[in-house]
């Protein structure tokens, strides 16, 4: 396998960069490939380049679309509307959604508000929060606030090493995130995240209550995450009791860091089975 710093200029040689707004906020994205589109959501730090190897893996077969998250919006029905204005700009009715982490929460809310635009769902590394969470996240969200820009960087990159820690490449990306923000940009990014996470725990009841889309989805986790626990993980499952689900036994939160060659195999082959067995080329239905 090439290094990573290659993979990085193919992915950006191969997937053109592009922008939309979408309400008050200014959203980067990158497009390339043929076929069924596919929306790919990141993690918190929301660095679409983070999604390279799978990318590159699926653009010859698939319409590839893998966003940034502008570090203004602080809430998953903003991101949501975000990613349905993305797919508006790029033409697209139905799309498959890959979310990891705080991407995948994002999913789940954007399958709540456009049902009818999902085609599948993988999530890796995700849940739902819920009540217990409530005051960690409050706790986390003023430290955040009151916490030296400095201070911030150093701990922001330090939990990347630690969720990373048994990556090769690991290094390669806390870089990228390091350079990706100004100290007022991860400052914003930072608490409006944090904002985001705490508003979707306390509307968990909500959620649980109300019907969840229904369709093929894979649920992909290894059994040593330590960031989504056990009852996390199980109140999605809960919602799409007809999920797949393929655990590893090892590779902590970031399975795509950590075990990329085995991730990107598991989402190829279930995005190769729900694909059209002739999509000609489209990008889905236009709106």
């Amino acid at each position: 396998m090439s290094s990573i710093g290659d993979r990085a200029v193919v992915f950006e040689s191969t997937l053109g960069s592009r922008e939309c707004v979408a309400g008050a906020h200014r959203w980067r994205y990158d497009a390339g490939g043929e076929g069924e589109t596919v929306i790919l959501l990141p993690g918190g730090i929301g660095l679409g380049i983070g999604w390279l190897d799978l990318a590159l893996a699926l653009a010859p077969s698939m319409r590839v679309i893998s966003v940034d998250y502008p570090h203004t919006a602080a809430s998953f029905d903003e991101l949501a509307d975000g990613v349905l204005a993305v797919l508006d700009a790029e033409g697209v009715g139905g799309a498959h959604v890959v979310g990891q982490s705080a991407g995948g929460m994002l999913a789940e809310v954007l399958s709540r508000r456009a049902p009818g635009r999902i085609r599948s769902m993988v999530l890796s590394g995700t849940g739902l929060y819920g009540p217990e969470d409530i005051p960690r996240l409050g706790q986390k969200l003023a430290a955040l606030r009151a916490m030296p820009v400095r201070q911030l960087r150093k701990a922001v990159l330090a939990s990347l090493r630690a969720a990373w820690e048994d990556a090769e490449e690991a290094e390669f990306w806390v870089g990228r995130v390091d350079a990706a923000f100004s100290d007022a940009q991860l400052r914003q990014s930072s608490v409006n995240s944090c904002r985001a996470l705490l508003h979707l725990a306390q509307r968990a009841g909500e959620l649980r209550q109300r019907p969840a889309w229904q369709g093929p989805m894979l649920m992909v986790r290894a059994k040593d995450d330590t960031l989504i626990t056990a009852l996390h993980t199980q109140r999605l499952l809960d919602l799409h009791p007809e999920c797949d689900v393929r655990v590893f036994p090892t590779g902590g939160h970031s399975l795509l860091v950590t075990r990329p060659a085995e991730y990107t195999a598991a989402v190829g082959e279930f995005l190769a089975r729900r694909r059209a067995p002739a999509s000609g080329g489209s990008t889905g239905a236009a709106v």
